[in-house]
């Protein structure tokens, strides 16, 4: 018996050597996502026109475009904050049209430009209004906004951002991706054997240089957005009534003979409104009247036959 168990350790000893020098080898697979596995997945096909190639059905953009998308989206916390930064300001002041003047001075100063004015001369002396739509340096924005504010009597004042972080790693990432894919089509062109291949690669090549110059574009104008800020300033001048209206006796008259007008154009709208009415109102008057007429017509006719048949004639005794 001891020999026969003897035997038997041996045979498995035998067995089990095997199969763990299976298990050392480096290329053996293992559950759970083991080495050997995630080589073989990471391992890239030969050739960009193959099927996760320029030309497959994936392409760039589907696989390594969206991987590094994801990836710079993952980086995004770690990333510097992209802003876009805007102001509005009201302002006050006697000489309208020379404080937009030094508005426009400030922001050329400030090293930022005038994208667009507004003037509205207005009806009377002491009236009318301007406005600006001014970019400047966003470093600069809180300075400008406090040489502004000193142009005159500030009635509203505004300053908000937007974190634009995201769309601007994501734009970047893509940019980058279709120039690695129009490098690699490049060189495709440049290898090909055929002349399928080269026609091939020239359409994907257009496509995708279309659709760079587009992202290209859209980058630019973010970045723009981020680098300058936008302030929209708004000048007018200073009302004699507390709660705003004419400045002067002139600007009183036409005041009031706009009322005069707004009065009568609110007239006929309400007569507009109410006219509908009045004809459901007459056709119900029109139908009442008509059975008024009709009894009072019946009621005549009885009161003349009766008259016409004369008095009924009295009981004698003998009919008695």
């Amino acid at each position: 018996m001891r020999r026969r168990s003897l035997a038997l350790l041996a045979a498995s000893a035998l067995l089990l050597a095997p199969l763990s020098a299976c298990a050392a080898l480096p290329g053996s697979s293992a559950p759970g996502g083991a080495p050997g596995s995630a080589t073989l997945d990471a391992t890239p096909l030969p050739g960009d026109l193959g099927g996760s190639g320029d030309l497959g059905g994936s392409g760039d953009l589907g696989g390594s475009g969206e991987r590094l998308a994801g990836e710079a989206m993952n980086a995004d916390a770690g990333a510097e904050r992209s802003l876009t930064r805007s102001a509005e300001l009201a302002l006050t002041a006697d000489d309208v049209r020379g404080t937009a003047d030094r508005a426009v001075k400030i922001a050329e100063g400030a090293g930022g430009r005038v994208d667009s004015r507004t003037e509205d001369a207005g009806t009377g002396a002491g009236s009318g209004s301007s406005s600006l739509s001014l970019r400047v340096p966003a470093e600069r924005l809180d300075a400008t906004l406090t040489e502004l504010a000193a142009l005159g009597t500030v009635e509203r004042q505004s300053v908000s951002a937007v974190d634009v972080t995201a769309e601007h790693v994501d734009l970047t990432a893509r940019v980058e991706a279709l120039e690695s894919s129009i490098a690699r089509l490049t060189q495709l062109m440049a290898d090909a054997s055929t002349t399928s291949e080269l026609l091939e690669a020239e359409s994907a090549l257009s496509s995708r240089q279309q659709e760079l110059d587009g992202l290209r574009a859209q980058l630019t104008w973010l970045e723009g957005q981020v680098d300058e800020a936008t302030i929209w300033v708004s000048v007018s001048a200073p009302t004699v009534l507390p709660g705003g209206g004419p400045s002067s006796f002139w600007d009183g008259v036409l005041a009031g003979l706009q009322s005069i007008g707004a009065a009568a154009s609110g007239g006929l709208v309400l007569l507009g409104i109410l006219l509908p009415w009045f004809v459901i109102g007459a056709v119900i008057a029109g139908a009442v009247l008509l059975i008024v007429r009709a009894a009072r017509r019946r009621r005549a006719d009885a009161a003349r036959r009766q008259s016409e048949e004369g008095p009924a004639p009295e009981a004698t005794p003998e009919t008695r």
